[in-house]
């Protein structure tokens, strides 16, 4: 499969939430490879083990703290949180080097094998995405 960046971008202007969304995604995607899923944690619970076992449970793995069910808070590793800064980051320059390109006139075809390995994602699992909204 090919994707030819002027297809990716054919907005007049950059449509921001649907690229803030896409690289949050992305991110999302990055995690349930490399983390599993978060730990949900009422926010009781935490409070009865202590800040210290909170901060030990984080390094491990991501925990969500919830209140009557629903998400309140996260308490995450300085680690990972810099990890997603970064790839946020890049997938950001990715997708302005993207458009100044479009700006410029010089598009540039692009596999979607080389469009992962660049933004750091699974092939298998966007194509799966891919084929799951195809089929909405």
């Amino acid at each position: 499969m090919l994707v030819h960046h002027a297809d990716l971008f054919d907005h007049p202007q950059p449509c921001w939430e649907e690229l803030v969304s896409g690289i949050c995604n992305s991110a999302q995607i990055w995690y349930d490879r490399e983390m599993g899923e978060p730990l949900r944690m009422p926010i009781s619970t935490a409070a009865r083990r202590g800040v210290s076992a909170l901060a030990t449970t984080a390094e491990q793995r991501r925990v969500v703290l919830t209140n009557t069910g629903r998400p309140t808070a996260v308490v995450d590793s300085a680690e990972r949180i810099d990890e997603d800064m970064r790839q946020v980051r890049d997938a950001a320059r990715t997708v302005v080097d993207a458009y100044a390109q479009v700006a410029a006139g010089r598009t540039v075809t692009t596999s979607l094998e080389q469009l992962c390995a660049r933004l750091g994602l699974d092939e298998a699992q966007v194509r799966a995405r891919a084929a799951e909204l195809a089929g909405e």
